[in-house]
């Protein structure tokens, strides 16, 4: 079975990664991760944030290799992704898929970050390529 790593960020149990963000009701500007002080567009208050699914998938804006970090295993690569219909993000890369480059289309699977009591697979959504640049139709 598969637990987030970060359960308020995620929902484990879909095939596909959907990301937990909140939607401004006036505006309409989704963030990700979710906040809870305001719309910082429009200045609605944080009563007109609403819980959003998000899609994990998008449209890479700039790549950086990480080779020291805190924890885990280096070197990772990390990309900020424009999501499909919402905020510009950091993620991390999945291990398996090629290092992307700016303007490639990318989705995002679940890594398996650790495996848990009983089985469990603690996940957490790493994006690969899935067009390239050149690919990428708008």
């Amino acid at each position: 079975m598969r637990v987030a790593a970060h359960p308020r960020l995620y929902d484990a149990q879909p095939e596909d990664p959907v990301l937990s963000g909140v939607r401004c009701s006036s505006c309409e500007r989704a963030y990700f991760p979710p906040i809870g002080l305001g719309c910082e567009v429009c200045g609605a208050g944080a009563d007109e944030l609403v819980s959003a699914s998000l899609p994990a998938a998008g449209v890479v804006h700039a790549v950086a290799d990480v080779h020291v970090a805190p924890q885990g295993a280096v070197p990772f690569t990390v990309a900020e992704v424009l999501l499909d219909g919402g905020p510009l993000i950091r993620a991390v890369v999945h291990a398996d898929s090629r290092r992307p480059e700016i303007g490639d289309r990318v989705a995002a699977r679940w890594q398996v970050v650790e495996r848990g009591d009983s089985q469990n697979e603690i996940v957490e959504p790493a994006f690969e390529v899935v067009a390239a640049a050149g690919e990428v139709r708008s």
